[in-house]
């Protein structure tokens, strides 16, 4: 939506400038610069759409893995994260000034531009992945975990070049003393996570062209950890757009 409505100011600057400069004015142009603000607001009704469906969004029956909804990205709307039917928490993006979420809309959309992340769990802590890079000309690549305002842990990024040959997607989380990785190969892919080299949790996104995410543990010595895996996972596809 943001990118459509600046197309229309800089298109109508540019009308307008052609119009006084040469004096000649296409109605053909003003036509198709119109389209702009009405592409915009269909735009922003879908945008509403997803936003219901991520705040409305409660598991089916046959649901016993953590999963959530994750539809719609850059703004800062509530979504659910449950284990099984059980409700463990709501989170969301959030922005630490207002003109992060404008410039985001505008130039990047979705990804790790102004990447923070809130957990509001049921039994009343909040945990936090803050960014600590704020650049309009480069991408945040490392956030540091807080737990009702205390570090807790930091998170970072895994860009090289041996990754991106591979077609690689990795994160890494340092927290109680432990590396935990995550890695996947693209968009569609599992995620796993990795603790000493060993598998010890998978998510999925569970349904092709639809927003609905699933994560489960699969080595249960890292129970006491699992809420932070499944936080690391939700993070992991704002940030690779999986």
């Amino acid at each position: 939506m943001g990118k459509l409505l600046l197309f229309f100011v800089v298109g109508t600057i540019g009308i307008t400038l052609r119009f006084f400069i040469i004096g000649e004015f296409e109605w053909s142009q003003a036509f198709m610069l119109f389209l702009f603000p009405v592409g915009a607001v269909g735009v922003w009704y879908i945008h509403r759409w997803m936003k219901q469906r991520d705040v409305n969004y409660t598991p089916a029956d046959t649901d016993e893995s953590w999963n959530t909804h994750l539809g719609e990205r850059y703004s800062t709307g509530v979504k659910q994260l449950y284990k099984g039917k059980e409700k463990v928490a709501e989170y969301h993006r959030f922005y630490q000034s207002r003109w992060q979420h404008w410039v985001n809309e505008v130039v990047e959309g979705d990804g790790n531009w102004y990447m923070n992340l809130t957990f509001n769990l049921s039994e009343g802590q909040k945990i936090s992945f803050v960014e600590q890079q704020s650049s309009l000309f480069k991408n945040n690549t490392n956030w540091k975990i807080m737990q009702d305002g205390k570090p807790i842990g930091t998170v970072k990024t895994e860009y090289s070049m041996k990754n991106a040959a591979k077609l690689k997607e990795a994160l890494t989380v340092e927290i109680d003393d432990k590396l935990i990785s995550y890695q996947s190969f693209g968009i569609g892919s599992a995620t796993e996570v990795l603790i000493d080299n060993q598998v010890v949790a998978k998510g999925k996104r569970s349904e092709v062209l639809r927003s609905k995410y699933s994560f489960e543990l699969v080595d249960d010595q890292y129970r006491d950890i699992e809420k932070v895996l499944a936080m690391g996972f939700i993070l992991f596809n704002y940030v690779h757009k999986q």
